[in-house]
């Protein structure tokens, strides 16, 4: 934001505010809205990869980026869910239990006869399982957010000036270009 009004003071035809012509307003919210759609472009490519780790990278155009973080999520979900079986209580386990056959007060009867500690391992790996994919999110919105500004210093991605009175009002548009 800081860049774009450095730009914009440059091109002001005079230093003082109550001097400003409608040209120089209308430099200054170009350069505004410029600065906006960037932040917006990189806010976005963020949430995307917090939301669903390596959507972001895609966005982006780092694919190898993307299925890595797929990659390791996938392996987090998975290694999650094998190792909650696996500390399961064997009687009810899928080995010692027919969840498709057995009617719901049997299956109700085995959950019930283990104690509250026999669950406690379970408890355990599922919770390491939510830190692990929360890490996770965190470290692929970050690297989407730096690919998104790379992105943007290299010219990569490139956005126009814009004003928007869509929403009822002035306001600052968006508009990307790849």
């Amino acid at each position: 934001m800081e860049q774009e009004l450095d730009a914009a003071r440059s091109e002001l035809s005079s230093g003082q505010v109550g001097a400003l012509t409608m040209d120089d307003i209308e430099k200054i919210a170009f350069h505004l809205s410029i600065a906006v759609q960037k932040e917006r472009y990189v806010q976005r490519m963020r949430n995307a990869s917090f939301a669903l780790p390596g959507l972001g990278q895609f966005m982006t155009g780092d694919n190898l980026g993307g299925w890595l973080f797929v990659a390791w999520d996938v392996t987090i979900l998975a290694g999650t869910f094998v190792g909650a079986y696996l500390v399961l209580p064997p009687n009810v386990q899928f080995g010692s239990l027919d969840y498709l056959n057995s009617s719901l007060s049997t299956i109700r009867s085995a959950w019930l006869s283990n104690s509250l500690v026999s669950y406690f391992p379970l408890v355990g790996v599922i919770a390491g399982g939510i830190i692990l994919e929360t890490v996770l999110r965190y470290v692929s919105a970050d690297s989407a957010e730096k690919t998104a500004r790379k992105n943007i210093d290299e010219g990569k991605v490139t956005f126009q000036p814009t004003l928007d009175f869509g929403d009822g009002g002035l306001g600052l548009g968006m508009r990307v270009l790849f």
